[in-house]
């Protein structure tokens, strides 16, 4: 026992704990589809452990305010991704990165992205569809912040019919 903390209860602790908003926040689901908020991810080293954590089927929502260095470092990651669902200032830059090796849907705003890829990933047959909201961007063009993009992307998939919300 440490600081009268048994082990029992710091697993129980961890088993419980729901991890943080808009950081690989899995906020609902609809049939198969999972639907995950990592607005957080502001930049392509952020995103690079949303695109790790899921083996493939990711339906990708990314794009805003660009930083440099664009999503050239994801590369190997691309394989992973079902379709990308450019938003934002970045959307023209992100398409010249992604053409060839990610089909990509050029949505402009978050609302049109999500209608789609929650469309798309009901319609593919990976068995556990994933809607990643992880921009690599920051959020100054279309949002305040991260935290008020996270929030758009809740209010978007609470709103789909059927979903089922997590938190």
């Amino acid at each position: 026992m440490i600081l009268g903390v048994t082990p029992e209860q710091v697993a129980a602790g961890l088993q419980s704990f729901p991890g943080l908003a808009h950081r690989l926040e899995q906020i609902g689901t609809l049939g198969r589809t999972l639907f995950i908020n990592d607005s957080k991810a502001t930049n392509a080293d952020s995103t690079v452990n949303a695109l790790a954590a899921f083996e493939g089927g990711i339906h990708w929502i990314l794009g805003g305010k660009p930083k440099e260095g664009g999503i050239t470092s994801l590369r190997a990651f691309f394989p992973r991704i079902a379709k990308a669902y450019l938003i934002g200032a970045a959307a023209e830059e992100f398409a010249r990165t992604l053409e060839g090796a990610v089909p990509i849907e050029m949505s402009g705003t978050l609302d049109v992205a999500v209608a789609s890829a929650s469309r798309d990933a009901a319609a593919s047959g990976h068995p556990q569809p994933v809607v990643l909201l992880s921009p690599a961007c920051a959020s100054y063009d279309q949002f305040k912040n991260f935290e008020v993009r996270g929030e758009a992307f809740r209010a978007r998939v609470a709103a789909l019919p059927g979903v089922s919300m997590t938190r």
